[in-house]
């Protein structure tokens, strides 16, 4: 079976296989360094909670203002030519991040995490984009799926390799417990910056694609001439196909002054108000857990393991909610449930479980 394994992943196109490569190895480090443990490091460190809303904010800010620069760049230029350089930064928040670690300065923490954000706006678009040109159009929904799942089992590795750790070298929220594990996934994340420098666009398979149908087009220079016509008049009947379904769009699937060119306008209000609340929430959750639980680090983490779990099977639940009742209903169902859970761990207090975790410690 391994052997079979092997074979498939060699049988990948060479793009395809960098991203699986970078999503394992980054993956796992960045549950380390950007969750639980940075949010238990930086309360140990200062006492306080305000410099966990920091770096995270900073780090969020830096982010959306690279975002719009970074897009751009990834369909101006090359894409492996903006990747190489944000493994090159990528390297530098890593040495950054670990001085921070070590010295503990919060200011050189800030610094490192800001320059974390920038590193996440830039990868990500050329990343993203350099795998989606490397599958045959129709044919990405199984290599998708291979990669989110490797996110969420990845996601899983960072706390399984903290909780080991943990039990093995003291289950408690100490300085230096926390600086060894924060450095730990970094060391974990550096594969995954180094292969960076290794994604081509010329082996993607859309632009090999667009290169042989140039050359063939070119050898025979009437066939140039007639796919040309072809292509012309198969372009503006397109575009008159398009002006009448714009059209009728705007009249059809309506509610009340709101229509389908308004998507893409909700979706972004949605995603915003969503992600900010959790920024202000999520990120606080291990703190939330240590100071108002008592909960250990490895405890902590383990509830990290948990999550990513119940995300894969969950997600499938999903499917199967959307394929019946419509993917826009699932959405709303779900983001309703997950705000009464929210409201649910805000305001309950479970006395029993507190209780059986003091016993436990």
């Amino acid at each position: 079976m391994l052997r079979h394994l092997v074979q498939q992943y060699k049988a990948l196109e060479h793009n395809v296989r960098l991203t699986y490569v970078y999503t394992v190895f980054f993956w796992s480090s960045r549950s380390i360094i950007l969750d639980q443990v940075l949010a238990g490091y930086i309360y140990v460190l200062t006492g306080s909670n305000e410099p966990v809303g920091m770096v995270t904010g900073i780090n969020g800010l830096v982010r959306i203002l690279v975002t719009f620069p970074a897009g751009y760049a990834s369909d101006r230029f090359r894409r492996d030519t903006v990747l190489k350089f944000a493994g090159g930064l990528g390297l530098l928040c890593a040495m950054l991040s670990v001085s921070a670690y070590i010295s503990g300065h919060m200011v050189l923490l800030y610094v490192a995490y800001a320059c974390w954000g920038g590193y996440f706006a830039i990868q990500r678009p050329a990343t993203e984009a350099l795998f989606a040109d490397s599958i045959p159009n129709g044919q990405r929904e199984g290599p998708m799926t291979i990669k989110y799942i490797l996110m969420n089992v990845a996601g899983a590795l960072g706390p399984i390799a903290s909780i080991v750790f943990f039990y093995l070298y003291g289950d408690s929220w100490s300085l230096s417990g926390l600086e060894i594990v924060l450095c730990g996934g970094m060391v974990v994340g550096l594969p995954g910056l180094i292969v960076l420098f290794f994604f081509n666009d010329d082996l993607a398979y859309e632009n090999s694609t667009r290169r042989a149908e140039r050359l063939s087009v070119v050898e025979d220079g009437e066939l140039s001439d007639i796919g040309d016509d072809r292509s012309a008049t198969k372009e503006r009947s397109l575009l008159l196909q398009n002006d009448d379904e714009s059209a009728l769009g705007d009249t059809v699937n309506t509610f009340y002054c709101l229509g389908p060119r308004h998507i893409p306008t909700i979706l972004f209000v949605t995603d915003f108000i969503m992600y900010n609340g959790g920024g202000m929430s999520i990120s606080f959750f291990p703190l939330f857990f240590q100071n108002e639980y008592g909960l250990t680090p490895a405890q902590v983490n383990t509830l990290f393991v948990i999550q990513p779990a119940l995300i894969v099977l969950l997600t499938s639940a999903a499917q199967r909610y959307s394929a019946r009742f419509g993917d826009i209903e699932s959405v709303v169902v779900t983001r309703i449930f997950a705000s009464m859970v929210l409201l649910s761990i805000s305001y309950a207090r479970d006395h029993a479980f507190l209780d059986s975790v003091q016993r436990s410690s």
